[in-house]
């Protein structure tokens, strides 16, 4: 899967395409001409939402393993807008799983300091921490490798503006997942932590392969740009 948005996003994620949509959204979410860094269009991502907000594709991965890569833009984040009680907003929340295989989901995380952290969704007690500071409303990407097991390893690639590597994350996590969300093939970039203050993230050039493509450019046709 590979897209940089320049088809609408809309309606439900689980059948986006019954309504003529790309992907399907949670929380407001769409494309348009927010200053992409590919093409003509951007996602537009609004953080303060009564519930879920995101762009979502349904993608089984091959073994519960597969790389996830995307770009971000994310603006000065206003005083307070991140909750206390969580300390963070998510920018990725992703499935290790093929749809048969049990996977509890993994998220990168965005903290006040713009640092970004890479953890089990809902885990309070662990989270892989960047140094890294990501940039004020600039491109950077991100790629996350996730892996389906009960000590597995998932890691994280942080790319600047330019294209450099600034950071690399590694964490081993139980993702062979249980309840109620073990066996959803759903990749959301967005969350499910609204902000106190309106803000916005932006997302483009998303990918989802099981070989680890760096930080691609996509054009119109899902193809890449860089090759």
């Amino acid at each position: 899967m590979a897209s940089s948005f320049e088809s609408p996003i809309c309606g439900r994620w689980v059948a986006p395409e019954r309504q003529g949509c790309e992907f399907g959204v949670q929380g407001g979410v769409e494309a348009g001409p927010y200053e992409p860094r590919s093409g003509e269009w951007a996602a537009r991502i609004p953080r303060m939402t009564p519930s879920h907000q995101g762009v979502i594709a349904n993608v089984p991965l091959e073994n519960g393993h597969a790389f996830i890569g995307v770009a971000h833009r994310i603006p000065a984040i206003p005083p307070g807008a991140i909750p206390d009680n969580r300390g963070h907003i998510q920018i990725e929340q992703l499935s290790p799983t093929d749809g048969v295989l049990p996977g509890w989901p993994v998220e990168v995380r965005l903290y006040p300091d713009r640092r970004l952290g890479l953890a089990l969704f809902g885990d309070r007690e662990f989270v892989a921490m960047a140094d890294y500071r990501i940039p004020v409303d600039e491109w950077f990407y991100v790629v996350v490798e996730v892996s389906n097991g009960t000590r597995a390893r998932q890691r994280m690639w942080i790319y600047g503006p330019g294209g450099e590597l600034e950071a690399t994350v590694s964490a081993w996590l139980n993702t062979r997942g249980f309840e109620r969300a073990g066996r959803r093939t759903a990749h959301k970039i967005g969350g499910n932590t609204s902000t106190l203050i309106p803000m916005y993230t932006y997302a483009d050039d998303w990918y989802i392969s099981s070989k680890n493509l760096g930080p691609i450019r996509i054009d119109q046709d899902g193809l890449p740009l860089d090759s």
